[in-house]
């Protein structure tokens, strides 16, 4: 038998109850993980709590699982934790202000739990990125934008900066701007898009639709027009009304 493997058996015997001990601390992590987790996720889910303290919660608690694994796999390979754990602290100002930015983003999500700033299912606007909020973990957010992008935002960007948050209060305002033209009658215009959009049952009463002038010019004018919904329905009905209003405004102007 060749020497190189002589030694490699000789140190696996040596060793073999390190090894063994270590694979059984990796496989109850794996099954922590796996069967503990899921379970505890259910069940928060099905009580009163936040989704989004649910979710930031046990994201938090794999992140701290797998931490313990892992230094529980060192320290049975003989690996000295303690002095790894002093050499990290001591390795330098580089890894002192890495570790800064992820105090800084933990702590900034322990604001926007405490404040609630957002919450999961919520639709928020941060920077460029419009999306609903699907996780809030202990150092990002993960935003899926509205064509179904996954977007990670750090939980300091939501805190230093402005979010608009489309979920938070229960109505919301639609608008559209319908061209003219000089031959149009206006207040007939009006009129038909008033009733139109009353018929309409996800349009409020109040506060009531307003429909008025925007632009007034020698060869067109330009109409606003401003309704409330609901804001879980504002949406679809900013999407599907356009052209409905459109047709409303071409059906006036058809002589009769």
């Amino acid at each position: 038998m060749p020497r190189f493997l002589q030694d490699l058996l000789e140190l696996l015997h040596q060793h073999a109850g390190r090894i063994v001990g270590a694979a059984v601390i990796l496989l109850v992590g794996w099954l922590a993980v796996r069967y503990l987790i899921a379970p505890l996720h259910r069940l928060l889910e099905r009580s009163r709590m936040d989704p989004s303290t649910v979710s930031f919660l046990i994201n938090t608690l794999r992140s701290v699982l797998i931490v313990a694994v892992l230094l529980g796999v060192l320290q049975e390979l003989g690996v000295e934790t303690t002095s790894l754990l002093a050499l990290l602290g001591a390795a330098g100002l580089a890894v002192v202000l890495s570790l800064q930015n992820f105090l800084a983003n933990f702590a900034a999500g322990l604001l926007l739990l405490s404040y609630r700033m957002v919450r999961v299912g919520d639709l928020v606007e941060v920077g460029d990125v419009r999306g609903y909020v699907t996780e809030m973990l202990p150092f990002h957010v993960v935003i899926v934008t509205l064509d179904n992008q996954r977007v990670t935002i750090p939980n300091t960007t939501l805190t230093n900066g402005p979010v608009r948050n489309h979920s938070v209060l229960p109505t919301h305002r639609v608008q559209w701007t319908l061209p003219l033209t000089p031959q149009d009658d206006v207040a007939r215009v009006i009129e038909a898009l008033t009733v139109r959009l009353k018929a309409d049952p996800r349009i409020l009463s109040e506060p009531a639709p307003q429909l008025f002038i925007q632009d007034w010019a020698a060869d067109k004018r330009t109409l606003m027009v401003q309704a409330w919904t609901s804001t879980t329905a504002h949406l679809a009905v900013q999407q599907e009304l356009l052209a409905t209003l459109g047709q409303t405004v071409e059906a006036v102007r058809r002589p009769s």
